[in-house]
């Protein structure tokens, strides 16, 4: 996806939410570095992926962490896996099959919530359950939901590319239904980026015991030019691909001859670019066929 102008906000509100524990002197060194990559490099010719993992290489190479969300993503896994078992037992009620799916989907859709630092976004991890529940029963401003059951049930293999870290609590009960019909395979980061899942959360999910882990590289999204050959072997292998969050979206438009219409985009809008340029509100969820 372009560059909006209010990316340049947004993508240094973050930044400085990585090094939030650093001394005065290391922040303002990080806003001195990522003014230099701004200048020369916010246009239209680069994406919002380029840009993020740049960023994100300057304040690494700055600040030593390679992991500065561990803290909130330990904590908002712990929340989320809290309110796992209500949310178990809501769709163990449900008998019919299509219906199981439908709210395991809009679980899974919900979760996508849980991502901080978006300009436009915080979530309340006090209030996660009313809002998961919420989100829940009400519909998406995109809903292309039951033709993604019926392409779900003709599937053989599906791969599953994961967004943030305790969304994948959620994600769980998704890919556990989606076990009933296909060969699931999960993608998550190669290693920890902003407050996305690694193999760790997949791990500590319990998803690791029944699926093939399949890591995609260290972007964001899914960059084609940084994953590896194994990901791009099972995205080519796969019948189907759920995609969560803006960071699929934001990288996927950029390529509609890797999607072919095969990928499903689950996501909340949680910034005004993506809010535009996917064409659904702030604030809402969609649930689309790239």
């Amino acid at each position: 996806m372009k560059l909006y102008p209010e990316c340049g906000p947004c993508m240094l509100k973050r930044a400085l939410m990585f090094c939030e524990r650093e001394d005065d002197e290391t922040r303002r060194k990080v806003v001195r570095e990522l003014s230099k990559l701004y200048s020369i490099n916010f246009t239209s010719r680069w994406s919002t992926t380029k840009l993020a993992y740049e960023r994100n290489r300057i304040v690494e190479s700055i600040t030593g962490n390679k992991d500065p969300m561990k803290d909130i993503k330990r904590e908002s896994f712990g929340v989320a896996w809290s309110i796992y078992p209500k949310l178990r037992e809501y769709v163990d009620e449900i008998l019919d099959d299509k219906e199981r799916f439908m709210v395991a989907l809009r679980i899974a859709l919900a979760g996508n919530t849980l991502e901080f630092g978006a300009r436009d976004h915080e979530p309340d991890l006090e209030r996660l359950e009313d809002e998961l529940f919420r989100i829940v029963k009400e519909n998406p401003a995109i809903d292309e939901s039951e033709e993604v059951y019926r392409r779900v049930k003709e599937c053989e293999r599906i791969l599953y590319v994961t967004d943030n870290a305790p969304e994948v609590v959620f994600d769980k009960l998704f890919i556990e239904e989606l076990d009933r019909y296909a060969e699931i395979e999960i993608a998550p980061l190669s290693r920890p980026v902003q407050d996305d899942a690694t193999v760790e959360e997949i791990k500590k999910a319990g998803l690791d015991d029944k699926h093939r882990i399949t890591p995609r590289g260290d972007s964001i999204g899914v960059w084609f030019e940084k994953t590896g050959r194994d990901f791009c072997e099972s995205w080519d292998g796969a019948d189907l691909v759920i995609a969560k969050g803006m960071g699929c979206y934001e990288t996927l438009a950029d390529y509609p001859e890797k999607t072919e219409g095969k990928v499903v985009l689950l996501m909340r809008v949680k910034c005004l670019p993506v809010s535009r340029d996917v064409k659904a509100p702030l604030g809402s969820t969609v649930v689309k066929i790239m």
